[in-house]
């Protein structure tokens, strides 16, 4: 009986042991590699964040939230210290920030930045928090609601009051029954007859409009022959007013000519004048004797005779 319990003992410790080797095994393990400790220092709340709750830097899985408290500060902030594998690029600009989902509250770490340069981040050093991200879109997410609650409550009073439902009850009524008289007046002119006189006045209207293109092209080119004989007439017009300026010209010029010769021979032609006019009268007086004796013109004038005084 003794022999059967130690070996019923025996066969459990072994398979204790054997359990413990398939577990660490199957962890890889994990418990057993180093890790690198930093802490985070949060000035602000960071409801959701749990620890174990995964740490990871550009998306990459590095460590986990080792543990959270408050400093001994006035008001205090939240401490963060997060467990990293020893081979997290972890330097001098790397910053931490506070990532979760809006639906479930869940928050994680996500470590980002850093330059090539810039030296390593001793473990046990501060990681600096990035401030915006998740905290920074929660707050204006309330504010966005605190706003839109604002905005419906105007309009539930505003907008929504018994009077304004009314008029827009009577509003839709009256567009209502607009509806239903102009469903009326399409089925009245929907008629075969209506049909008939549209198409009948569309063709006047055709045609009117064909007629008065006609009649526009026509206007266009008497306007256009018109122009054009205008501006022949025009020229015209211009070539005789500058023929007619040269004449006046040539008479004002031949108009001096004159004068300046009537004031040279001015005393020529006054004598000239008065034998002109001393023969005009002899030939009238030898006209006069002729017609009373024409014989004189044969014979000559008979001279009365003269006595002869006595000596």
């Amino acid at each position: 009986m003794g022999k059967t319990r130690l070996k019923v003992g025996l066969f459990v410790t072994v398979s204790f042991f054997i359990l413990a080797a398939a577990i660490l095994w199957l962890a890889g393990s994990r418990f057993l590699q180093p890790v690198a400790q930093y802490q985070i220092i949060f000035a602000k709340s960071i409801s959701g964040l749990l620890p174990g709750a995964a740490v990871e830097y550009q998306g990459v899985t590095v460590g986990k939230v080792a543990e959270i408290h408050l400093t001994h500060e006035t008001p205090p902030r939240a401490a963060v210290l997060i467990a990293l594998q020893p081979d997290t690029p972890v330097q001098q600009g790397t910053s931490a920030l506070l990532v979760g989902s809006l639906v479930t509250g869940i928050r994680i770490i996500e470590l980002e930045g850093g330059s090539p340069n810039a030296p390593p981040l001793p473990p046990g050093g501060t990681i600096p928090v990035r401030e915006g991200g998740f905290e920074e879109f929660r707050d204006r997410a309330s504010e966005i609601a605190e706003r839109l609650v604002d905005v419906l409550t105007h309009v539930e009073q505003d907008l929504l009051s018994p009077d304004n439902s009314a008029a827009i009850a009577s509003f839709l009524r009256n567009v209502a029954h607009l509806s239903e008289s102009l469903m009326t007046s399409l089925d009245d002119v929907s008629t075969p007859e209506s049909r008939a006189t549209l198409k009948a006045m569309v063709d006047n209207l055709a045609q009117a409009a064909a007629g008065i293109r006609t009649v526009t092209e026509a206007i266009n080119e008497m306007r256009t022959g018109l122009l054009n004989d205008s501006k022949t007439t025009i020229v015209q017009i211009r070539q005789t007013a500058a023929a007619t300026a040269d004449l006046a010209k040539e008479v004002t010029q031949l108009t001096k000519h004159v004068d300046e010769l009537l004031g040279e021979n001015r005393t020529e032609l006054k004598q000239a004048l008065t034998n002109l006019a001393d023969t005009s009268r002899h030939l009238k007086e030898t006209a006069d004797s002729l017609r009373r004796n024409p014989s004189e013109l044969i014979w000559g004038r008979t001279l009365p005779e003269k006595a002869i005084p006595d000596k």
